[in-house]
């Protein structure tokens, strides 16, 4: 079991439990038209977002399989929220997770993907032993490629239209990292 109560601490960022006073962000997050082009859900109302909240106030604990942890994305400096990131726990048996990050455009171009899912590697290999970790991203986001060739994940799949949303296909990139590949690697840095 993997429990997050305080704020996990990297050079320039906090990754925390979220917080009911985080709707504002998070509504500006699930809104914003350069964040969505990537995902594959549609504006948020405030109302929807303050049920997303609501859910993410009791997703710090990973305690079985498919469980998941989700943070809120802080930036030191400013005390901002940038974003969110989730590590979740796919197989017990087969010790494999998956990571993912959302990052406010303000806060792109500045190494701070890589250093979220740097501490979420971290946490996914060494504090709750998987074997294996993955990501997934829209063939379309450069940056978001970029960022997990920087933390040493290995694309190992293409999966050509596999998402249909809002008239318009869509192709994802499939990454992988093993334990002994990131216990082995040089760090990505921030």
């Amino acid at each position: 079991m993997l429990r997050i109560d305080e704020p996990l601490e990297t050079d320039r960022l906090l990754l925390r439990p979220f917080r009911t006073d985080d709707v504002d962000a998070l509504h500006d997050l699930r809104t914003c038209e350069d964040v969505l082009r990537y995902l594959y859900w549609p504006p948020a109302t405030i109302e929807q977002t303050r049920h997303v909240i609501a859910q993410r106030l009791s997703m710090n604990t990973l305690s079985g399989e498919n469980d998941s942890l989700v943070l809120a994305v802080e930036e030191r400096a400013t005390g901002r929220m940038i974003g969110e990131v989730d590590l979740r726990w796919l197989s017990v048996e087969h010790r494999q997770g998956e990571v993912g990050a959302i990052l406010h455009p303000r806060a792109q171009g500045r190494g701070f993907a890589t250093e979220t899912v740097s501490a979420l590697l971290d946490l996914a290999f060494t504090r709750l032993g998987l074997n294996r970790v993955t990501a997934q991203t829209n063939a379309r986001n450069a940056a978001s490629i970029r960022a997990l060739h920087r933390l040493g994940m290995r694309q190992e799949g293409h999966l050509r239209q596999c998402v249909h949303f809002a008239g318009t296909w869509h192709d994802e990139l499939l990454f992988a990292i093993l334990a002994e590949e990131w216990a082995s690697r040089a760090p990505a840095g921030g």
